[in-house]
């Protein structure tokens, strides 16, 4: 007997009884292995996809050690169908999957004290798309790009067999995962699909009227958040609008920064949620916001599951924050470009999957990040700020939504000492996103003026810009602001950088909508 047939041998019997998680991990190396035997071009997209529908569809941690033996097992199995193989080869392949195993199962979340299926979700998929945030996750960038590389090389030195797609992968789910389930809420009347017309009629009026397409984007999620053309039509929130109430803060995250948030009192919630308090019924298709409202949840991100199809769902709860239904700022940004059909990383597949990948922190140095669809905004003479860039800071993200016509308030500004004088107390620009804003109401828009006192970090920063875009006017010359905590970034618009949009659970309800503008 082949020693690598006595190692078969010996796996099944370890299969036999094998540990709790095996089926599912089993399902992964099938594929993986399958994807090795066909040198699959896609062999690594299917091997994070398969992770990630494994932490979804479990809701544990896979062990590394389990899905070590299921590489194993199916190594076996491979050498088992190809006699060519040496026992060397194989020991050598399976060698180089332990080696990516214990890097994304095991060493990936003991850096980052990992405690839950949704915190490693979000880790791999940020080690997926390139983040490098931090220390950390840039040295697992190179580790995991580094055992990929190593598994490629190996990979292509063997002449093996590709057995038919049928044998494959079993019950593995990546990329055809069913249809998102139904929401916690709902009315009677299901949804219906939406027609393409209805988005096509929209997104045409708004650039026919010169709205920017990242606009566009933010105002399809947000009126789809909310299940409602009239909430489109209320004034951006300012120092007048009164905070919601019957929202309580129950604890804080495992960071230590961000507050969990739960509703204490749905009447007071209902009664004075500025989107929510004056809808008293839903049409046909639509979500029942006002019986389930969304509010703000830190680290929330909407529910998707790695299929290529899968809608951005912000009405079933994905259980990366909490409880409630809701999103965090980084949600928000990323619904709001991958609904327009605006990617983020140049050629890579627009997915609904990818709203776990990027933080807010992310888009601080987006080309240190994966973001390679964004770059840092110049401002010149003539145009600064412009509707559709967006704004990040180290823990908050946001899209512009509107800029009048001296965004920055620097029309009368004369000399340096001018410049330096303002402050955004004068500035005309409104700003959409999902933050804790009055009292945690989640998504809205919201006068940048009135805004910005309440964020420390943004109003500093944009005070900044402001700066160099009234330097730029009278010097006449174009500076790109670099000011360490906070960047303004726009969409290169190149076509690389576009593709298919990723629609929204529940979009057909704001069919009616006669229109989006603002």
């Amino acid at each position: 007997m082949r020693k690598h047939s006595l190692y078969f041998a010996l796996g099944m019997m370890m299969t036999a009884c094998a540990p709790q998680g095996y089926e599912a991990a089993n399902d992964i190396a099938s594929q993986t292995v399958q994807d090795i035997a066909c040198k699959d071009q896609e062999l690594e997209t299917k091997l994070w996809d398969g992770l990630k529908t494994y932490l979804l569809e479990q809701k544990a941690i896979p062990s590394a050690e389990t899905m070590k033996q299921a590489m194993h097992d199916q190594v076996e199995k491979l050498a088992q169908d190809n006699p060519q193989m040496t026992s060397s080869d194989v020991k050598r392949l399976a060698g180089d999957l332990d080696k990516l195993v214990d890097s994304l199962l095991s060493e990936a979340p003991q850096g980052e004290r990992v405690e839950s299926p949704e915190q490693l979700l979000i880790l791999l998929s940020a080690i997926d798309v390139g983040d490098r945030t931090t220390v950390f996750r840039s040295y697992m960038q190179d580790k995991v790009r580094g055992d990929f590389n190593q598994l490629k090389k190996t990979v292509q030195s063997f002449d093996l067999n590709c057995p038919p797609s049928s044998s494959g992968s079993g019950n593995n789910t990546a990329g055809t995962t069913p249809a998102t389930p139904e929401p916690e809420t709902e009315t009677e009347t299901p949804a219906q699909p939406e027609p393409n017309r209805d988005y096509e009629y929209h997104k045409q009026q708004a650039l026919n009227s010169g709205t920017p397409l990242a606009v566009f984007g933010g105002r399809w999620a947000f009126a789809t958040a909310y299940q409602s053309c009239q909430s489109m039509q209320l004034p951006s929130m300012n120092d007048q609008t009164p905070d919601v109430q019957g929202i309580s803060i129950v604890g804080k995250h495992s960071d230590g920064v961000g507050s969990k948030r739960a509703i204490a009192s749905l009447s007071k919630v209902q009664s004075t949620h500025y989107y929510v308090r004056d809808m008293s019924s839903y049409g046909q298709g639509c979500f029942n916001v006002r019986q389930n409202p969304l509010i703000y949840d830190y680290g929330g991100k909407p529910y998707a599951t790695t299929a290529t199809d899968s809608p951005i769902d912000l009405f079933k709860n994905n259980g990366d924050g909490t409880s409630v239904l809701g999103i965090d700022c980084s949600g928000y940004v990323f619904t709001s470009m991958a609904t327009a059909g605006l990617r983020l990383k140049a050629g890579r597949a627009l997915k609904a999957s990818d709203s776990w990948a990027w933080g807010s922190s992310s888009y601080v140095e987006p080309q240190d990040n994966g973001l390679t669809c964004l770059s840092k905004i110049s401002v010149t003479p003539a145009a600064s700020m412009k509707a559709g860039d967006i704004v990040a800071v180290y823990g908050h993200v946001l899209l512009i939504d509107k800029v009048g016509a001296d965004p920055f308030g620097i029309a009368s500004a004369k000399t340096e000492s001018d410049c330096k004088k303002i402050t955004s107390n004068s500035f005309d620009f409104v700003v959409a996103q999902s933050a804790p804003s009055k009292g945690g109401i989640g998504i809205n828009y919201y006068e940048a003026r009135n805004y910005l006192p309440t964020s420390a970090k943004m109003k500093t920063g944009l005070e900044k810009y402001a700066y160099y875009a009234c330097m730029a006017k009278i010097t006449g010359k174009t500076y790109t602001p670099n000011v360490g905590t906070l960047s303004v970034v726009r969409h290169k618009g190149t076509a690389e950088c576009v593709a298919p949009r990723v629609k929204m659970a529940r979009e057909s309800c704001i069919q009616s909508c006669s229109s989006l503008a603002r």
